[in-house]
């Protein structure tokens, strides 16, 4: 097969990238181990300073990467030293050699900034299935580095067939205190809930404890990264983490995420959620648009996600997006196939603003020259309303276009 540029920026990538600011009390140093056999940054180690808490969140997949076993392990201290993130290699079905390859790898971070190894944790992300390059990270890891300034530096490093680098900083606060975040994100394909092949590190200098962070993380997870699709496969890698370096001592200590204090602060890092979330679906492999789905008035929680992802993952729906095609009998065949009860003489289905079935019903005034107007543009809504219950669900997720099928059939080559 020809080898196609598939290196294009995502034409629904932010416009510019902004400097993402460093956190007090971490540092970031990044390294080119030449996993991908060219010039480019593909190692990233956060070493925190002082008494540091971590929270996260991991795939749901029973094959899981070696490095999710021993952060499991490491999570039980909830202190962090040094968070280790290499790309190019998963380190999934690798066995005692993987295994082997992180106890390494902990140890040259441990040894060389003198930290302990039940503190350190590791996440990779890349091909799954081949030896991990232990001699190549550690000959990398032992370069003398200087601090990185700029944090989109790591954001880069994380990137496998990201097309663009993935951060945001906010400056906020607790009270009347000023506090930072910043957040950086990877993911383009292999990319659904629960999470997707995405790695997430989000980091905030404010001095919170680890039973804080563990409840945000879980308050602020299944709205963003749990609740994304690119091609409805979920991977073997997938960690979100949550650290706090309690570099900014807060006058009076926070010992409950509804402490009002809280208030700014949990509004600015659902944003850092959300935000890096929906990049990883704008970086789609493939992606042309960005599809938003809303379930409204359904039954249950439950019923309604499972709607929204039924849509999110069918191929006829992202094609006819694509396409720019106002199938709509696409989007009933993907909230049939659910077998949730559905009322059809209660079922409303929106493009946009645009109404195209009601009461079992075509929308027999529906412009469909408007329509595929509205379906050119590179933000879609589907809009669904059951109208048999309360309950509400909202899922990113992209078109599937050439592209995605180029990138996916020469991954290794």
């Amino acid at each position: 097969m020809a080898k196609k540029n598939l290196n294009k920026i995502s034409p629904l990538a932010p416009k510019s990238t902004k400097m993402l600011n460093p956190i007090d009390g971490v540092k970031l140093y990044t390294y080119c181990a030449n996993l991908y056999n060219k010039k480019r940054n593909d190692l990233s180690v956060f070493i925190f300073e002082g008494k540091c808490f971590i929270a996260e969140v991991f795939t749901n997949s029973s094959l899981r990467s070696a490095t999710l076993d021993w952060n499991s392990k490491a999570l039980k201290g909830k202190e962090v030293q040094a968070i280790i993130v290499n790309s190019g290699n998963a380190n999934t079905f690798t066995g005692k050699q993987g295994e082997r390859a992180i106890e390494q790898v902990v140890k040259t971070i441990a040894s060389q900034f003198k930290i302990s190894e039940k503190k350190i944790f590791i996440a990779s992300t890349g091909v799954i299935g081949e030896p991990f390059p232990t001699h190549k990270v550690i000959k990398a890891l032992k370069q003398k580095k200087s601090p990185s300034k700029n944090w989109i530096d790591a954001a880069r490093a994380i990137m496998t067939t990201d097309t663009y680098p993935k951060g945001i900083s906010i400056d906020t606060s607790i009270g009347n205190q000023k506090v930072k975040i910043t957040g950086i994100s990877k993911g383009s394909g292999m990319i659904e809930p629960n999470m997707a092949t995405m790695l997430g590190f989000i980091f905030t200098d404010a001095e919170l404890s680890p039973s804080i962070l563990r409840s945000l993380i879980n308050k602020f997870t299944p709205d963003s990264f749990n609740s994304i699709s690119v091609d409805g496969d979920e991977s073997t890698n997938d960690t979100v983490m949550l650290t706090s370096t309690n570099a900014k001592k807060l006058n009076n200590k926070i010992h409950s995420i509804n402490d009002t204090r809280l208030k700014k602060f949990k509004l600015d890092l659902k944003k850092v959620f959300l935000y890096l979330a929906e990049q990883i679906v704008r970086d789609g492999e493939g992606a042309t648009k960005l599809i938003e789905i809303n379930i409204k008035n359904a039954k249950s929680k439950f019923s309604a996600d499972k709607i929204s992802r039924s849509i999110a993952n069918s191929a006829l729906v992202k094609t006819a997006i694509y396409g720019g095609d106002p199938n709509w009998g696409r989007v009933v065949m993907a909230i049939g196939k659910t077998y949730e009860k559905v009322n059809k003489g209660k079922l409303q289905i929106s493009f946009g603003k645009y109404l195209v079935a009601k009461n079992g019903l075509a929308n027999p005034k529906i412009d469909e020259s408007k329509l595929r107007k509205y379906l050119s543009k590179d933000r879609i809504n589907i809009n669904i309303d059951l109208n048999n219950g309360r309950e509400e669900s909202r899922i990113l997720t992209c078109d599937f276009s050439h592209r995605y099928i180029d990138i996916n059939a020469s991954y290794k080559t």
